[in-house]
Order: C-alpha cells, then sequence, then structure tokens
C-alpha cells in the first residue's frame, strides 16, 4: 500500500526558477524510499512539499496533487489549501540532515509539543520520553542526563534526539 502519492507536481519560486517539474511518485508505506540526485535538483522542495513546509518559503505555484493515504485507504489531499497544516506536521515529520534541537533539556525537546497539545500527566510524559528515546536508540546513552541541555549531546545523538522528538 502506498503512503504518499504525488501527481504531476509542479513547483516553481517567485524568481522564476523552477523546481519540479510534473513530478508523479508512489512512496509506499513501512519502506524505505531513497531520494538522490545533484544540487539544486528539487529534492529538499519535494520532500518540503509533504508536510506544506514550502509554505513558508519563497515559492510562487505549486500545481498537481500529493495525497497521504491513511490505513484505511482514504486520502488526504496535502495541498488543499483547506486541510489543517498544523493537524498534517503532526502525522508527517521532519529531520534535517543538520540537526535543529529545541533550546531545552533532553526531556524538554520530547515533551514541548505533548505539553503544548495540553498533556500534563507526568507520568504520560515520562512515558513517551522513555519510548521516544528507545525507538531512536538513544535511551541508553542520555537516560541519566534528561535534564541537561541538548545542545550538549554530539552531532549523532542530535540528530536521533530529533528523530525520537519527531
Amino acid at each position: 500500500m502506498d503512503k504518499i502519492l504525488v501527481e504531476n507536481l509542479s513547483v516553481n519560486y517567485s524568481d522564476g526558477a523552477e523546481s519540479l517539474r510534473n513530478i508523479n511518485l508512489h512512496i509506499p508505506a513501512q519502506a524505505i524510499t531513497v531520494l538522490f540526485g545533484p544540487a539544486g535538483g528539487g529534492k529538499s522542495t519535494l520532500l518540503r512539499t509533504f508536510n506544506r513546509l514550502n509554505d513558508l518559503a519563497d515559492v510562487a505555484t505549486v500545481s498537481g496533487k500529493v495525497w497521504l493515504v491513511n490505513s484505511d485507504g482514504t486520502r488526504l489531499d496535502i495541498l488543499d489549501p483547506r486541510t489543517d497544516v498544523i493537524a498534517l506536521r503532526r502525522r508527517v515529520g521532519m529531520v534535517f540532515a543538520r540537526p535543529v534541537v529545541l533550546p531545552f533539556s533532553i526531556r524538554g525537546n520530547l515533551t514541548y509539543a505533548l505539553e503544548l497539545a495540553g498533556e500534563k500527566r507526568r507520568s504520560r510524559l515520562d512515558e513517551a520520553v522513555e519510548r521516544s528515546l528507545k525507538l531512536a536508540a538513544l535511551w541508553e546513552e542520555v537516560k541519566d542526563r534528561l535534564d541537561e541541555p541538548a545542545s550538549a549531546l554530539s552531532g549523532g545523538q542530535q540528530q536521533r534526539l530529533c528523530l525520537a522528538r519527531t
């Protein structure tokens, strides 16, 4: 089953640069997909399209369709102006090559979004921290330093922290 479907996607920047032209792509669920190509080839533009980060860039036009396929087979039109971008970004996370940790503790990086969403139960927050760090293979390295600044972690650890946060 596909997770993301891209149909005739084209993206043009306001300076006239055409980043993507008529891209068609099926990204399967539960699989690893690799995008590779030369610098300036549109890889980042495509990835930013999946959670609407291009809304924050100097993009003039976007055409085509990008669908996020739900587990029941229904589709969410990512590019529809009525799409709730906050809800979309809860489902489609992004981790960049250069990690961007929040200026909080390790724990704070993982609980920030949950607390913004209204979660106040310490047991639920602690459970989420441990589960996320274990999934990112970071728990054993940081479990005794959760209240230390995330910026003190090595680059690789920061990358895994960003994955855990996502």
